[in-house]
């Protein structure tokens, strides 16, 4: 099992993160425990805890996060998943996040597909990776200045910003990682 730094203010405990993380590790991904786990990391954007299972998984995961707060959880591939509207989700879609399991964060040419068919329905998207998370926000639906990752088309609505370093990422949500010496 892998440490989830303030676990104790997520919607469960000890015992069900090692059984997701277990889930995870033996590649059965919709194992109700990991299932629960990664909706409640979703809901309280602990977009680490996300990360943490498709790294023991092996294998991309897809958040999706609604006008209503229903998230929606899809698993890829080593090295795909797309962003895919689901049925009874309600647009506009508030987040859409996808994991590169021990890859950098970066947004790759499935990612650039999926961002330009979802300029008009999706307002954020962040891709977890190494580093951390690599976000972009739709200037459709809140005033952004670039860069933006391309000059025209659908992709010059999504800002191009830098990874973030997890620790950094730590530090703006007020996580705080326990060092042991």
């Amino acid at each position: 099992m892998i440490g989830l730094p303030e676990m104790e203010s997520l919607a469960f405990d000890v015992d069900v993160w090692t059984a997701a993380c277990l889930a995870a590790a033996q590649g059965q991904v919709d194992d109700a425990s990991l299932l629960l786990v990664q909706k409640a990391c979703a809901e309280e954007a602990r977009w680490d805890g996300v990360y943490i299972l498709s790294v023991l998984a092996g294998v991309e995961t897809s958040v999706l996060i609604d006008a209503d707060d229903k998230v929606f959880i899809d698993w890829g591939t080593a090295g795909q998943v797309t962003l895919q509207p689901p049925i009874g989700g309600r647009s506009p879609f508030k987040v859409w996040v996808h994991t590169h399991p021990r890859f950098a964060s970066y947004w790759s040419v499935t990612d650039k597909n999926s961002l330009s068919l979802g300029a008009t329905i999706l307002e954020k998207a962040i891709v977890l990776g190494e580093p951390g998370p690599k976000f972009s926000t739709n200037s459709s639906y809140s005033e952004m200045e670039g860069p933006f990752i391309n000059d025209q088309g659908p992709l010059a609505q999504w800002t191009e910003e830098e990874p973030v370093d997890w620790d950094v990422w730590y530090d703006n949500n007020n996580i705080k990682i326990e060092v042991k010496a």
